[in-house]
């Protein structure tokens, strides 16, 4: 299917899901007024019917967008063009450590940085089998094999690929979610002020599902699930801690290879923090001592996930008080659990692109992206690889 053809589709859709959009608003309009019991839930019913149909529409067009992205990726990342194309043969590929993406730029920045890329297939009918495969080259000479592959929004998504993921590639040992996330800035404390183009990695404490609660008239209790991450991948980032403490980042290096050529980090006047209850206002970024002008700060702490995009900062700051998590993302708590259930480590590795309030916007997302990527391969080369 060419592009054009996609392009075309996707016109037919969004005509499709603003027609479906106009049906929900009348009768959300006209339930306002109506006394009836019995006509309310005959709209209350056509209302759900509605969302159902959206939703339905907003995978596909999202869908389509991914494949058009990829299609692009193909023709102008020379990484694309010159990889191979093979059915899986699981006999001969064993990789050990998975990499899940949720978006199309997130799954290109990895692509990027792996050594050898080829996609690969696994046979059969239903959806979520295509695969990359690629190297990455340890410190002392070894060699990793990564399986790539990319899962839809959401936490539900991000479960289903990590199960078929787990199902193709059943000697993995790990499976690391790379990607961008709302950060939790903190600016009365400078040292956890999180910042656009930073990078956050889940510490001991995981991931937080904040959607997964008992509510009522009174309160709201929490209660997720604790999935603590691979003990030997948390390891391996507590060294890449200890040797920034030593002015080792070996992450920089591949932050600039995980962009593409008209791709850059954004100036700095594009970092806008806004007062939580008051967008018009806005506040200034505390001054910093670990922060270096043009590089990501690297926070080791817990990540607030759900079924839902966060653009409240008020619930953001709620948030980093309870749980003390630095950021905010839609898909690892369904990677947790997932891997929890294989009974195999996860990771979760995220670049900050906005802070989950009214000013959200796409333009920190390729370079958000980038560090994830470069922070994940840094980690993964930093690995040795055991001798048989």
């Amino acid at each position: 299917m060419s592009a054009e053809y996609q392009k075309q589709i996707l016109e037919e859709l969004e005509k499709v899901k603003s027609s479906w959009q106009k049906r929900k608003y009348a009768f959300e309009i006209e339930i306002i007024s109506i006394d009836s019991f019995g006509k309310r839930l005959e709209y209350q019913k056509e209302i759900q019917r509605c969302d159902e149909e959206l939703q339905r529409i907003n995978t596909e067009i999202e869908s389509i967008k991914q494949e058009i992205y990829l299609m692009k990726n193909q023709l102008n990342t020379t990484h694309f063009s010159g990889s191979s194309s093979s059915i899986l043969d699981k006999s001969e590929i064993k990789p050990k450590i998975g990499i899940v993406t949720a978006l199309p730029e997130e799954y290109a920045a990895v692509i990027r940085l792996l050594k050898n890329p080829k996609k690969v297939y696994s046979p059969g009918r239903s959806g979520g089998r295509s695969y990359h495969l690629g190297d990455v080259f340890t410190e002392e000479g070894g060699k990793h094999t990564i399986v790539l592959c990319l899962a839809s929004m959401g936490n539900n998504g991000a479960a289903i690929r990590a199960s078929l993921l787990l199902n193709h590639f059943p000697d993995l040992e790990a499976v690391i979610m790379v990607g961008i996330a709302g950060g939790i800035p903190y600016p009365e404390k400078p040292d956890d002020h999180v910042r656009l183009g930073d990078i956050v990695i889940s510490n001991g404490k995981g991931v937080i599902q904040y959607d997964f609660d008992k509510e009522t008239i009174i309160e709201t209790v929490h209660r997720h699930s604790s999935r603590p991450p691979c003990p030997s991948l948390i390891h391996q980032v507590t060294l890449l801690q200890m040797g920034e403490m030593l002015g080792e980042k070996p992450w920089l290096k591949f932050i600039d290879q995980a962009l593409s050529e008209d791709e850059q980090r954004p100036s700095i006047d594009k970092d806008i923090l806004c007062d939580s209850t008051n967008p018009s206002i806005v506040i200034q970024h505390p001054q910093d001592s670990k922060r270096k002008d043009g590089e990501p700060r690297v926070f080791f702490a817990p990540i607030a996930s759900a079924n839902k995009l966060l653009k409240n900062p008020i619930k953001r700051n709620q948030l980093r008080d309870k749980f003390e998590v630095k950021a905010v993302e839609m898909e690892s708590s369904g990677i947790a659990d997932t891997t929890w259930n294989h009974e195999i480590g996860y990771l979760v590795v995220r670049g900050i692109c906005d802070y989950c309030d009214s000013n959200k916007n796409d333009d920190w997302h390729s370079y958000a992206a980038a560090v994830a990527a470069a922070y994940t391969i840094a980690l993964l080369e930093s690995i040795p690889v055991p001798k048989l």
